[in-house]
């Protein structure tokens, strides 16, 4: 009986100790499942992940105390920028960002750090996980120069202890990851992409970054696999803080980066066929350059992947989809082919059992491009169409022209606005030239482009422009699109063709009240706000923003976005 007595015991005790195991080790897998969401990653499926990523992170902070903020990052004050001002002031002089400071000055910038950065592993170890690539070596100089930046890196994120800023702002992480992976659940992206490339990858990595405000796309490759991401800067403001919560930004951001690991690889491998029509390339120089796009394969490439990624694919996802406006949008930006890439993608969706993969269908697209003659474009796609962010591809000048036509204390509150949107223009590689009205009416125009501020009553080189947008002024009021809008805060903001030369763009900042005008840049919070013809504001509220419907060189009737 004893023995049976100490059996039972026994079997009660080990239950006892097996129920307190698997509650202990339920309870750690929800911690390490829930700190795995928090600091790093979560997954829309097994290959689709969406992130902060804590080397990203920490090269954003280090790239927020050099001269590449003012050009890459945004330019909206966040609660996010004035932690890291906070947190890592004693750290703002540390050796890795005058280091970062040498490489940007010999163009070790835009994708070039991202690319790097993504060859290793988390802070503060940024442990080596792929051997740097040639176009990375090239970049940088050569391959210790990447190696004493990476030690630099390492020792500021250890100094610093990166890690704890980085863990302090796990709910941002959260609020911001999960906001887009509401958006994006249970869309097809890869599957679409993979049918249309004809190829698959082992995984698909979308990186936010709330202080970029560029999108880069990244392969890495370990071993026999293959990794794509896509990096990209918030949409918009949200309060104090970024936001990432735009599908159409997202999307074409995704299908964009995503794609350059597949269509770069073509492109290098058929560039004999392209090289034969590298004489496109001379009327869009401009344009592209502008971009960062400075030769004609780099064009190939970004042509390529809007009309696959951005446009054709999204097609195939969605059957209402639209292509026309995506298509002008990108024919305004100096991507003139993309039209006829468009047509021959028709032809390969088409024929798909003719062509096994997009590999096979290259030739035709490089062949259809050597036939194309400048001189045979059609007007639509040369004169400039908008929309207002195209404004800053089409020069490396723009005019800045005051109205003189009120008070002095008005005046001078102008200038310094002007002033002020000169410094943002420096820092995108655009020569300013702050100019009167009065001196405006002296310059010759075919060659130039203006911003122009004020009214008719006040500027009076505004009042003898004939322009193309539906526009007028009258006593204290603004009229647009027919209808009339009197009194204070008032600002329109709209792009239109030179009156005097239908190739480039004028835009025109209008108000009634003069000190309505200044700060008007600050309004605008996000990319995806600049990809509109015109916004009508009344204070910070948004009235009215669009697409004119342009014809006859005349911008009349108004395609509303709201």
């Amino acid at each position: 009986m004893k023995n049976f007595e100490r059996i039972v015991i026994r079997i009660v005790f080990l239950i006892l100790f097996m129920v307190l195991f698997l509650d202990f080790t339920i309870a750690k897998r929800d911690v390490e499942t829930k700190d795995s969401f928090n600091s790093e990653k979560y997954y829309l499926n097994e290959r689709f992940c969406v992130a902060l990523d804590s080397r990203i992170e920490l090269l954003a902070v280090v790239q927020h105390f050099t001269s590449w903020a003012k050009k890459g990052h945004i330019k909206s004050n966040t609660q996010y920028k004035t932690d890291i001002d906070e947190y890592f002031k004693a750290y703002k002089d540390h050796p890795v960002i005058a280091k970062a400071d040498s490489l940007i000055k010999i163009g070790f910038a835009y994708d070039a750090p991202v690319h790097l950065i993504l060859y290793h592993d988390n802070p503060p170890e940024l442990s080596q996980i792929a051997p740097y690539n040639d176009y990375l070596i090239k970049r940088a100089g050569g391959e210790e120069i990447l190696h004493e930046f990476m030690n630099l890196l390492r020792d500021f994120a250890n100094e610093s202890d990166f890690m704890k800023f980085y863990k302090d702002h796990d709910s941002l992480s959260d609020t911001l990851t999960s906001e887009v992976v509401s958006l994006l659940e249970g869309k097809g992206y890869i599957a679409s992409l993979e049918d249309f490339y004809g190829k698959t990858m082992n995984s698909y990595n979308l990186v936010l970054s709330p202080l970029f405000s560029g999108n880069y796309g990244i392969p890495v490759i370990t071993e026999n696999e293959k990794h794509l991401y896509a990096v990209i800067g918030p949409c918009t403001l949200k309060g104090n803080r970024t936001t990432f919560s735009c599908l159409d930004y997202l999307e074409n951001m995704i299908l964009h980066e995503w794609s350059h690991s597949f269509i770069n690889p073509l492109v290098d491998k058929h560039y004999n066929m392209f090289e034969k029509s590298s004489n496109l390339f001379k009327p869009i120089k401009r344009l592209m350059q502008r971009q960062a796009y400075p030769n004609w394969r780099v064009s190939v490439y970004e042509h390529l992947v809007r009309a696959c990624g951005e446009i054709h694919i999204r097609s195939n996802i969605y059957s209402d989809f639209n292509k026309e406006k995506p298509l002008q949008y990108h024919e305004g930006r100096g991507f003139w082919y993309i039209s006829y890439i468009d047509s021959l993608l028709n032809i390969y969706d088409a024929h798909r059992e003719q062509y096994e993969d997009l590999d096979e269908f290259i030739p035709v697209i490089a062949t259809t491009l050597n036939e194309i003659k400048v001189e045979d474009l059609p007007e639509r796609i040369t004169t400039f169409r908008g929309p207002l962010d195209a404004v800053f591809t089409r020069t490396d000048r723009i005019h800045l022209v005051y109205p003189t036509g009120i008070q002095d204390e008005d005046l001078k509150i102008i200038e310094k606005e002007m002033n002020s949107f000169a410094g943002f223009l420096t820092s995108a590689r655009i020569d300013p030239v702050i100019v009167s009205d009065r001196e405006a009416l002296e310059l010759e125009w075919e060659d130039k482009v203006a911003f122009i501020y004020g009214n008719s009553g006040n500027n009076i080189f505004l009042s003898e422009l004939e322009i193309a947008i539906p526009l007028n002024f009258c006593e204290g009021a603004l009229e647009f699109q027919g209808k009339r809008y009197e009194g204070d805060g008032i600002v329109l903001i709209s792009c239109l063709p030179n009156p005097y030369n239908k190739n480039l763009p004028f835009c025109i900042c209008a108000s009634n009240n003069p000190k309505d005008l200044v700060s008007i840049g600050s309004r605008i919070q996000g990319p995806t706000e600049w990809y509109v013809d015109y916004i009508l504001y009344r204070g910070d509220q948004k009235l009215k923003t669009g697409l004119y419907e342009k014809e006859y060189n005349k911008w009349l009737v108004i395609s509303k976005q709201e």
